[in-house]
């Protein structure tokens, strides 16, 4: 190998591994399905939910509730951008 393709090589081989480390980044603030629980009944009132996710009770919309807060506490906000 020549020098002018070690050098092309190590700056490959150093951009990789900047792209690997930024996916790894990335991966760790990516939310899932599973990290949300969806109650089947009205936090307000306790009735159960009619077909449009709506307390036929009193009207309240079907509520997410996440089962480990500190994974959305990691996620990057709207408002930072």
């Amino acid at each position: 190998m020549t020098i002018t393709e070690s050098i092309k090589f190590n700056k490959l081989k150093e951009e990789n591994e900047k792209l690997k480390n930024e996916i790894t980044e990335l991966k760790q603030q990516q939310l899932y399905k599973e990290d949300f629980n969806e109650f089947a009944h009205c936090m307000n009132c306790g009735d159960d939910y009619d077909f449009d996710n709506k307390c036929s009770t009193c009207g309240w919309k079907r509520i997410i509730d996440l089962k480990d807060n500190s994974k959305y506490d990691t996620l990057p906000s709207k408002e930072g951008e």
